[in-house]
């Protein structure tokens, strides 16, 4: 079980990336759908990605400036976990 704010970037960054593993998506992005200051956002990925549940993704030669996540299998198997404990 991991934290309500931590469930809550894994769910924009799912959302944002149609829980698609091989879906970039924008830093920028995650951190203007949270409502959440950006180092905050940060801090909650970087421990996102230390649970193996997203990654930082490789950015391509026209996105260096940003940095790209992705939703890892695992992040992904969370997902699914607990949108079949919802009712």
């Amino acid at each position: 079980m991991i934290k309500s704010e931590l469930r809550r970037i894994l769910d924009i960054v799912a959302n944002l990336s149609q829980k698609d593993v091989k879906k970039d998506v924008l830093e920028t992005e995650i951190i203007s759908h949270s409502g959440l200051t950006d180092l905050e956002v940060k801090d909650h990925l970087n421990e996102l990605e230390w649970l193996h549940l997203v990654k930082e993704a490789v950015p391509t030669p026209n996105h260096e400036e940003f940095k790209l996540w992705n939703l890892t299998e695992k992040g992904l198997q969370e997902i699914s976990r607990h949108d079949l404990k919802q009712p």
